[in-house]
């Protein structure tokens, strides 16, 4: 759940208005057909805003993910009362919108972060024989008001499309105004539910365990570790499994596929370690909001964190509140963040709505090297894009092209009001070819608007710092010009991905620009990096140009384009 100083001072100006909550029908059962100013593959709210990602399960009876989220339905900003929205989807590119799953208790609450479980063997007696094992939804979540913080539990018959509440909540308090978003488990090696929450100002996320889903017993703290911030907030506690091999050496699915079959976590031959994911909030070094995680092990009751490190989920700005999905296919860790950033969410252009998720991604552990004489292991995230929902457009693809500083590469990409540009590059760096480090040696893509091609996204490779870039402001749109807080440059090193014939290194990069969301999978997704952009209306992506201020340093080895769109 988001930042209690912004939060809590919204939710004071609802309180001191008295104004009575009305659900906004109509809103919630409008037409979600897409409009050419939404994201295409991105989760977005029908109406409203939306933030953290919730309960999210995959329901293998129906073979559909549920994804849950923080919602208020008749305002395009947070405030009390704040919902539990919801939506299905059986390919993860598009997203079929129900009612309102879970409500506060009053219009002067909120139903804040929490999780969904599946309880197969119906250990909490909730359920009987009427409900199929694989649809036993249960969700513990937080119930905030402006004097408590507990936890709470429901419980779905129907598979998640509506929910009872079990009548003798809370289920866990300890009096505390800063206790949240819990993220529960099943725990084969102890047979229990496991649960992960914050003590969100204490910096400790406490551990609980449970046989049966209501009575919980404390287990443990992991406290006072990495960026502390502002706060805690969004933890999360999964076991991974290891590859042992790099990813050059490892088969990994290229643009025409949904998933990675690399490892799955039920899978006896592979390797697992456990992994605590957090959310801070304020208190990013780059600002704002981010998600940290720490690998270690887990022996079901306390988390012991194998270094040291602090280690970044997600580089960009708008990755948030991540959570994973319970109940997966193969047990393979599936996850999904809120695409904003609380430094300015409240503020991103809307009209009806405000608020998307990032792509579902597929994470695994694996080996990198972030430089020669270091080899750690890193989460490595593979987007899931589900191809056979999509048409392809129009496509480009290039190899061997040498860049020079006379000439720039220009290729049109038609235009699609309604659609998604992916992309794949892979470039080798011949650095002994820089003449001066007074020369910036860069390699540039400008993704141009069709309409103005004075607005653009610009990304690149800098041989100079070693880092890969990219340039969000490049447009008229006010927000970007106005607001202090939205970076317009953003920068991350990357590790050398392989190494050319000639010894040369060679980087590779894949990435998704969806209306106003570019999401970058560097090296097989051993780092990425995820942002907001904003062209004017209307200005949609046309084309790319690809230039480079030196000679003979860069040289293109693949360059891949398609531009996509649903199938009717």
């Amino acid at each position: 759940m988001k930042s209690a100083r912004k939060l809590f001072a919204v939710l004071a100006i609802a309180l001191e208005a008295n104004a009575a909550f009305t659900f906004n029908e109509t809103a919630i059962k409008s037409d979600r057909r897409q409009d050419p100013e939404r994201p295409l593959a991105h989760l977005t709210p029908s109406v409203g805003w939306m933030n953290d990602p919730n309960g999210l399960f995959y329901d293998n009876e129906t073979s559909t993910y549920h994804t849950y989220f923080q919602y208020q339905p008749n305002d395009t900003v947070a405030g009390l009362p704040l919902f539990w929205g919801h939506a299905s989807s059986d390919n993860l590119i598009t997203w079929e919108h129900h009612d309102i799953a879970i409500e506060p208790r009053d219009d002067y609450s909120g139903a804040f972060s929490g999780s969904m479980v599946v309880d197969h063997n119906n250990t909490s007696g909730f359920f009987n024989d009427s409900t199929l094992p694989g649809q036993r939804v249960v969700a513990i979540y937080t119930e905030h008001s402006n004097v408590s913080q507990s936890q709470f539990a429901a419980y779905s018959l129907d598979g998640g499309y509506s929910f009872k509440y079990y009548e003798h909540n809370p289920v866990l308090d300890i009096n505390s105004t800063q206790f949240r978003d819990p993220k529960v488990f099943w725990h084969d090696e102890t047979e229990r539910w496991i649960m992960v929450l914050a003590l969100s100002q204490e910096y400790k996320i406490q551990i609980y365990s449970s046989e049966n889903l209501t009575s919980w017993e404390f287990q443990s703290n992991f406290s006072h570790h990495g960026v502390l911030g502002f706060q805690y907030e969004c933890p999360g506690l999964a076991k991974i499994p290891v590859i042992h091999e790099s990813p050059s050496n490892v088969t990994l699915h290229g643009m025409n596929s949904t998933t990675n079959a690399t490892a799955h976590n039920n899978a006896s031959s592979v390797d697992h370690k456990w992994v605590m994911f957090l959310s801070i909030n304020p208190g990013a070094l780059t600002g704002g909001s981010f998600n940290e995680y720490f690998i270690g092990d887990f022996d079901g009751k306390t988390f012991t964190a194998q270094d040291a490190a602090t280690r970044v989920l997600d580089h960009g700005k708008d990755f948030y509140a991540f959570q994973t999905y319970s109940d997966t296919p193969n047990d393979d860790l599936l996850g999904i963040a809120w695409a904003s950033n609380w430094d300015y969410g409240f503020y991103v252009p809307a009209d009806d709505y405000r608020g998307s998720m990032s792509l579902v991604r597929n994470l695994t552990l694996r080996p990198y090297n972030p430089n020669p004489e270091t080899t750690e292991y890193t989460l490595y995230s593979e987007p899931l894009v589900n191809y056979t929902q999509l048409h392809t457009n129009q496509s480009m693809h290039k190899t061997s092209l040498k860049l020079n500083s006379e000439e720039s590469q220009i290729y049109r990409l038609g235009k699609y009001p309604d659609g998604l540009l992916e992309f794949s590059l892979e470039w080798k760096v011949n650095a002994s070819a820089v003449a001066s480090n007074h020369v910036f040696a860069d390699m540039s893509l400008y993704f141009r608007g069709v309409e103005d091609d004075e607005e653009y996204l610009r990304l690149g490779y800098a041989q100079n710092a070693a880092a890969f870039f990219l340039d969000r402001g490049n447009t008229d749109v006010d927000f970007v010009n106005d607001n202090p807080f939205f970076n317009n440059r953003i920068s991350q090193n990357i590790e050398t991905y392989r190494f050319a014939e000639d010894g040369l290194p060679v980087f590779k990069v894949r990435g998704f620009i969806d209306r106003n969301i570019i999401e970058l999978f560097f090296n097989d997704g051993s780092s990425t990096s995820t942002n907001l952009f904003f062209l004017t209306e209307e200005n949609y992506i046309g084309s790319v140009e690809i230039s480079s201020g030196v000679d003979d340093v860069f040289t293109i080895l693949d360059f891949e384009v398609k531009q996509l769109s649903l199938k009717d």
